[in-house]
């Protein structure tokens, strides 16, 4: 039996601006204004994400394995503050980046972003694989599906709105057509209508139109034949 993965949804969302972001940086001139703000900006939405993600799994999801594996608790708290340390570096980066004159000088910052970038980037690809791997299996052992689907319920509402739509963006972007299908289904059975309706929204605003129709198709099929 498939076991429900508390992290699927929001790291292929994750992953998605990670992929999103670093082509941005490979394709920036950062000699013009206008190209290098994007860059930056969205380097700060990744930092961003990136950081209240890593704050949510320490109050929620860690303290969930603490009893049962504490050692594995610790290794991955310690993660997260490299981490930190390595989007503390990026912001400083992004932040410093517009006070360089020369276009030279503009361009071996962006040259550095690009690879300190990168660094945080292989970072928490291996980070959220080993969560994957290692939590999960923690997880699975010592709480049922509907314990995991509570934790992300309490995640879910302990974010503010206003983020809940960058992740909203970005996991629809990350998952295949069937998960967001499930993913609709499931905010309008339990869900205010208002709620549901602001992430059809989104789906279609995010989503190519192809997806799109086949999502809303699949949505349709559910609500048909429940």
């Amino acid at each position: 039996m498939q076991r429900f993965n508390i992290f699927n949804q929001i790291h292929k969302g994750l992953r998605a601006l990670l992929f999103d972001t670093a082509l941005c940086l490979q394709q920036t001139d950062f000699t013009n204004e206008v190209e290098a703000e994007e860059a930056l900006n969205k380097v700060r939405e990744t930092v961003l994400l990136f950081d209240e993600h890593a704050h949510k799994e320490d109050k929620y999801i860690l303290p969930a394995i603490s009893d049962f594996e504490p050692s594995v608790m610790d290794c991955f708290e310690k993660e997260h503050e490299k981490d930190i340390m390595l989007s503390n570096q990026l912001t400083a980066s992004v932040e410093t980046f517009f006070l360089l004159t020369s276009p030279t000088e503009r361009v071996m910052a962006g040259q550095k972003l690009s690879i300190a970038f990168m660094e945080f980037t292989i970072f928490n690809l291996q980070h959220m694989a080993k969560e994957e791997d290692l939590i999960n299996t923690i997880l699975w052992r010592y709480y049922s599906d509907e314990n995991l689907v509570s934790i992300q319920h309490q995640i879910v509402l302990s974010t503010t709105p206003w983020l809940m739509d960058f992740y909203s963006k970005w996991m629809l972007r990350g998952i295949n057509n069937a998960e967001a299908t499930c993913w609709l289904q499931s905010v309008q059975q339990t869900a205010p209508e208002v709620v549901f309706q602001t992430l059809y929204s989104k789906a279609q605003t995010e989503l190519s139109p192809g997806r799109f129709q086949k999502v809303s198709d699949g949505l349709l099929e559910g609500v048909l034949t429940a």
